[in-house]
């Protein structure tokens, strides 16, 4: 029989002091747990205690010394968040929210820059001469087709890029077109409104007869005068058609039907009946008084020369 291990001096004594310290640790863990418990439900029991009770009662609780898992169910430490998770979820929220804006942001830009090329670039407005209504012409010397052939260059060009000051620029290349007007016509057209020129008189250069507007422009050759006086013009070729128009306006349908030529100085207009009368017309102001006086000499005075330039003192001769 093996003899009994002695004991170190010291030993048992420690032994039972940490025994009798974690019995009086959980025992004043016990009592603290019970004390939270007792505050908690003296809570729930009077609702209408003062504050001051509640914070003393909470600090005695916390005044006594308890072990950690205790402390734990105290504080609730099992089923808080962790300080840094908080902060990485934050992270992760705020990450998300700029990866939305910048994808916003791109599909925005996608978006506007599809519909950009879509109505600036794409041929789903391109223009087409096919697609040109013309109004105005006169069937001969401006028809639909001779339009649609001066804005050939055009052809193509989405109509939202269509410059219409060049389009009626192109339109008024054709001499006979003394102006002309350009609206866009979805998707693909123009409608054109086309203000033909028109004659007052003829012009003879070369052996061949021109009919003038009153800007002085020839835009058609014709085989003679007909109708139509034989003009003159000046080197300012707009100032003297416009003189002569205004005579020749200012004339009955009998008297203006009598002149066989007309002559502009760009200041003085004179013209010849078809009877060899000369007419001595002045300038341009007063053109209704002389033509009123003009008409009522040639139906009561023969001669050979009337002046008009002053209508209140006309002269014959």
């Amino acid at each position: 029989m093996r003899p009994p291990t002695p004991r170190r001096p010291g030993r048992g004594r420690a032994s039972s002091f940490r025994a009798s310290g974690e019995r009086r640790s959980s025992h004043r863990g016990d009592e603290a747990v019970e004390a939270s418990t007792q505050a908690v439900r003296s809570k729930e029991a009077s609702p209408s205690s003062s504050s001051e009770l509640e914070r003393r009662d909470l600090r005695e609780t916390l005044s006594a010394p308890v072990a950690a898992g205790d402390a734990a169910v105290l504080l609730g430490g099992e089923n808080t968040t962790d300080l840094g998770d908080r902060l990485r979820e934050r992270a992760r929220a705020r990450r998300l929210l700029l990866v939305r804006r910048a994808a916003l942001v791109l599909v925005t830009a996608a978006l506007l820059g599809g519909a950009v090329w879509v109505v600036f670039f794409s041929p789903l407005f391109a223009f087409s001469t096919a697609s040109v209504l013309v109004s105005g012409g006169d069937g001969t010397l401006v028809t639909a087709d001779s339009v649609r052939s001066s804005l050939a260059p055009f052809e193509g060009v989405p109509l939202t890029r269509l410059n219409t000051d060049a389009v009626a620029r192109a339109v008024e290349s054709n001499v006979a077109v003394r102006s002309a007007s350009v609206s866009r016509r979805w998707p693909t057209g123009l409608r054109v409104t086309v203000s033909m020129r028109t004659a007052i008189a003829v012009e003879e250069a070369s052996g061949a007869y021109w009919l003038i507007d009153d800007q002085g422009v020839a835009f058609e050759q014709v085989s003679g005068a007909g109708s139509y006086p034989v003009a003159t013009l000046p080197e300012e070729r707009g100032t003297g058609a416009l003189d002569i128009a205004s005579a020749l306006g200012a004339l009955d349908d009998a008297t203006r039907s009598q002149v066989a030529t007309i002559t502009s100085t760009g200041t003085q207009v004179s013209f010849t009946l078809r009877g060899g009368q000369s007419v001595k017309w002045g300038t341009s102001a007063d053109a209704p008084q002389k033509a009123r006086v003009l008409a009522a000499l040639l139906a009561n005075v023969t001669a050979t020369t009337y002046d008009v330039s002053s209508p209140n003192h006309p002269v014959t001769s």
